[in-house]
């Protein structure tokens, strides 16, 4: 089922918003994100390559999902996108 241009432009907006927000992060939280949410890297794996306690990882993780979910409800409210 093709999707309908509009749908197309929307899909873009909602990409490049949550990439936007992505990229705002302090690097060592998004690093964490990134290995954790987008490379589905596991925990361990994260702490061995980062040289980092895993409690940490979690830590960072876990902040780094708020700070995305803070950003991204602004960059969406009021129905823009």
């Amino acid at each position: 089922m093709r999707s309908l241009p509009d749908e197309a432009v929307l899909r873009d907006e909602v990409r490049d918003r949550v990439r936007a927000a992505i990229d705002a992060l302090p690097e060592h939280y998004r690093m964490i994100l990134v290995l954790r949410d987008i490379e589905h890297f596991t925990a361990p794996e994260v702490s061995k390559m980062l040289d980092l306690p895993i409690s940490t990882i979690k830590m960072r993780l876990h902040r780094a999902r708020l700070m995305l979910r803070d950003r991204l409800e602004g960059a969406f409210a009021g129905g823009a996108a």
